[in-house]
């Protein structure tokens, strides 16, 4: 179960990697929001990426492809319509494994932990519900929707 500590940092690292790399304001919800609140885009970029060592987990972000492409037209200087799927998906995937690394920054100052590969795709069948399984399930608020994020310890 994520810690209280865990979430501030979490919330901490992705404010920060949104608003310098992107200039996107995002922010952790104290709380997931309830399913009258789901406003679920078409499709999502999904993210994975896991942490080992003292302390280790697994984080999933489902990123809707509306935020993913502003994201990536800006990261890459390119016109949104002239973007590339492939371009789309691996924007994310760095933006994953920046969220996590500045989280594992924080989380493990000496750098006890390290970082995986992360892993992204384009899916269009997504439901917290579907998701959520062991996870905790947090989600972020964002210009473009919710950040439906997933959060486990191992």
């Amino acid at each position: 179960m994520i810690t209280d500590d865990e979430r501030s940092k979490l919330n901490a690292a992705a404010i920060e990697v949104f608003g310098t790399m992107y200039f996107t304001p995002v922010e952790l919800l104290d709380k997931f929001p309830p399913r009258e609140e789901w406003d679920l885009a078409k499709s999502y970029i999904k993210t994975s990426i896991e942490f080992t060592g003292p302390q280790g987990g697994r984080l999933q972000f489902y990123f809707p492809v509306s935020l993913a492409v502003n994201i990536s037209a800006g990261f890459l200087g390119l016109d949104e319509e002239k973007l590339t799927e492939n371009q789309i998906v691996d924007t994310m995937r760095e933006s994953a494994n920046m969220i996590v690394g500045n989280f594992l920054g924080r989380l493990d100052p000496d750098g006890a932990c390290s970082l995986g590969i992360p892993t992204a795709e384009k899916v269009t069948d997504f439901s917290p519900e579907s998701a959520g399984g062991s996870y905790d399930q947090l989600a972020f608020v964002s210009d473009s929707g919710f950040i439906w994020t997933f959060f486990a310890t191992c």
